[in-house]
Order: C-alpha cells, then sequence, then structure tokens
C-alpha cells in the first residue's frame, strides 16, 4: 500500500499555471481543457498499452500551438508530473481523485466531471481494440459511469433514463473512482 503523502501531487502553483497554458491554447485552437487533459493522462495510464506523452499531445491539440517554444516546454514538464501523480494515484489502490466535483449539475457552464470523462474516453476510443481484447464484459461495466459521464453517448436510451433522474445520476457519477482503479486493476492484472 502506498503512502498518500509520498504521491508526488503538483502545488496550486503548478496546477493553476498548466490550467492557464491550457485554457490559452484552447482559445487559440478546440482543444482540451485541464478536466479534460487529466482524464486523457488517466485513461492513457489505465489503458494496458504503455504510451508516451507525444500521444497525450498528439490526442489533445489537433493542429501547431499558439504557445510560445518556452511555454510548450513548460507545458510538457507539467503533464509529465501530472502524469507521474496519476499514475502513484494508480499504484495505491485508493479510489481514484477524480479532480471534479461528481455530479454532471453545473448551472453556469459544461460541468467539469463531464469534461473530464470526455478527455478519458477520448484515450479509450483510441485505443478500443486493446481495452476490451481480454475482459471485454468487464470493461464495458467499469466503463459505463465514464461514458454516461462523458455525454459522448446520450443517444443511447439507457442513458437517457439516467440523465432523467438526478439522484440516479449523481450515483452513477460517484462511481467514477472506484471504477478507475478496477479498470487500472482489471487491465494490468497479468503484467
Amino acid at each position: 500500500m502506498t503512502d498518500l503523502n509520498s504521491i508526488p501531487a503538483l502545488s496550486e502553483e503548478q496546477l493553476e499555471t498548466l490550467g492557464l497554458l491550457l485554457e490559452q491554447e484552447a482559445e487559440h485552437q478546440d482543444s482540451f481543457d485541464f478536466f479534460a487533459m487529466h482524464g486523457l493522462l488517466t485513461a492513457f495510464a489505465v489503458s494496458p498499452v504503455a504510451f508516451d506523452l507525444a500521444q497525450v499531445w498528439d490526442s489533445a491539440f489537433d493542429q501547431q500551438l499558439s504557445l510560445s517554444a518556452e511555454q510548450q516546454q513548460q507545458l510538457k514538464t507539467l503533464l509529465q508530473q501530472l502524469a507521474l501523480e496519476v499514475q502513484a494515484w494508480l499504484d495505491s489502490g485508493q479510489d481514484f481523485p477524480v479532480p471534479a466535483d461528481l455530479t454532471l449539475i453545473d448551472e453556469e457552464d459544461e460541468p467539469p466531471l463531464e469534461s473530464w470523462a470526455m478527455g478519458f474516453m477520448t484515450a479509450v476510443l483510441l485505443q478500443e481494440q486493446e481495452w476490451y481484447a481480454n475482459h471485454e464484459d468487464q470493461v464495458a461495466q467499469g466503463l459505463f459511469p465514464i461514458m454516461y459521464a462523458s455525454g459522448l453517448f446520450m443517444d443511447e436510451a439507457e442513458m437517457a433514463d439516467i440523465d432523467e433522474d438526478v439522484e440516479l445520476s449523481d450515483r452513477m457519477c460517484g462511481n467514477i473512482p472506484a471504477a478507475v482503479i478496477e479498470l487500472y486493476l482489471l487491465l494490468h492484472s497479468g503484467q
């Protein structure tokens, strides 16, 4: 069991800088905000396939970045540190600390949880074959609350039914931290 105090966490200042850099780039192109980037990094870490930061970069940004070379380097460094933090949490076996309220109710904007789940599902969809290769039913079951929260599958009747019941929706979203760890353990059990 990992000592949770030993997990390499980004400081408040580093988190703020990362959020601002991603926000600045999102104004230039349709790219990931902090929550979506965290979800993307998390899913790549959970994945049964090894990944590198270049894959994260290519998945999050469609085109040439508007950030200066210095800002891009700072962004890469912060993303590497965030990836280490995510990995340490996954290795801890504790429920995964999703950096957003576990609800889709947000009066003003896109709920941060929806953005996080969209980022997570982006990585899953890029590697769908590998994710479902060995434990299709269990992976589908584990992904269900994240799929629901992402909003990407709202056309499916079962998702719409959950959406109509606020309490059920919040319960479904509340399952995400445990589901992330269960998926990680399942997909890495043979390694």
